[in-house]
């Protein structure tokens, strides 16, 4: 089984394109179909762009309604990934410098797949068929993006109590919930590298350092196979009635911060951690505050993210080439036609 590299998740995700680069793809003429100021987009880079869309969506569609959707999100890509050059040209300018958080975020990556050092981490992004630089300066761009995105939009974003309770009394029903468990997990995965008996014994080593005293957080980095969910290794809200048997008796006699014993899966061992516990109904405020306030943050950030984008636009030049459209442009920006190049 081949394993995947966990990188960063934006809030903006659907504006900024996280993806790695995909496997080659058969060979087609590298036009230039966009220049941004000094910045240029290929032919080859968008097409490459849909392929890894369809890839992703693929995981969740099928048939005339995967095609849909691929159609529907394409509309958006180019935006995308002019956005993304906007915002990294940005970070040039702003002299931003994120080499020593390369290092740390490439590390992080090789701790998670439990990786012996950055050479074993380096070959094993070259044998998925991608290039190490190119995976490298994926990254970098990504770190740039947040960074601009963090100084220039997020820092002026300010969710006050006051907002939140008026949206939460607003919408009420909203947050009506059933009962259940909001989770957290270590999972050690069986698989062509580990045995069944190996991945129970790596859960009871993980286990019995979490008796020791360590804390959930280092336990999950070192042992969890699954460190895409953030340090508490937050599953979600689980509704009561809907788990597997084991894990439901696993859980069923937790408080809150309590975590189970090694439950075993088909697909390898898991230790849980209750991190919430709802009740039937509407909650009170005090109880989702921190869920209302994201919610309100995400709203604002979206809003403000495209407007921040729109006044880059109107310090740019972008070029198309005849056929593609920027469904981010904004009235007054400069925008003129590529002559198409080879």
């Amino acid at each position: 089984m081949r394993m995947k590299f966990a990188l960063i998740i934006f809030v903006v995700a659907a504006i900024i394109l996280g993806s790695l680069p995909a496997a080659a793809a058969p060979k087609i003429i590298n036009r230039i179909i966009c220049r941004v100021n000094s910045e240029i987009i290929t032919q080859m880079q968008f097409e490459r762009e849909q392929q890894k869309l369809r890839e992703d969506l693929s995981q969740r569609y099928s048939g005339a309604e995967l095609d849909t959707k691929v159609r529907q999100q394409s509309a958006d890509l180019l935006r995308s990934m002019i956005d993304e050059d906007l915002l990294v040209q940005k970070a040039k300018d702003q002299n931003i410098n994120v080499e020593t958080d390369i290092i740390k975020q490439l590390d992080q990556i090789r701790q998670s797949n439990h990786l012996n050092s950055l050479q074993d981490l380096e070959k094993e992004v070259e044998q998925q068929g991608m290039v190490w630089e190119d995976f490298q300066d994926r990254l970098r761009r990504q770190l740039l993006v947040q960074q601009v995105i963090e100084r220039e939009v997020g820092s002026r974003i300010s969710i006050t109590r006051d907002e939140s309770r008026k949206y939460f009394e607003a919408h009420r029903d909203q947050f009506n919930s059933a009962a259940g468990q909001r989770l957290g997990e270590i999972f050690v995965a069986t698989n062509d590298k580990r045995t069944a008996a190996e991945a129970e014994k790596r859960a009871q080593d993980a286990l019995a350092e979490l008796k020791g005293g360590t804390k959930w957080e280092e336990v999950l980095k070192k042992y969890s196979d699954n460190t895409a969910n953030g340090p508490q290794g937050d599953i979600g809200f689980v509704k009561e009635g809907t788990m597997a048997p084991a894990v439901a008796a696993a859980v069923a006699k937790l408080d809150v911060n309590e975590y189970s014993d090694v439950v075993k899966v088909s697909s390898g061992c898991m230790i849980l951690k209750v991190l919430e516990v709802r009740t039937a109904g509407t909650p009170k405020f005090d109880e989702v505050e921190p869920q209302v306030s994201e919610l309100l943050y995400n709203q604002q950030m979206q809003v403000a993210l495209r407007k921040y984008l729109g006044e880059l636009r109107l310090q740019s030049y972008i070029q198309l080439a005849p056929g593609y459209i920027d469904t981010g442009a904004v009235k007054g920006e400069s925008v003129s036609p590529v002559e198409i190049e080879e």
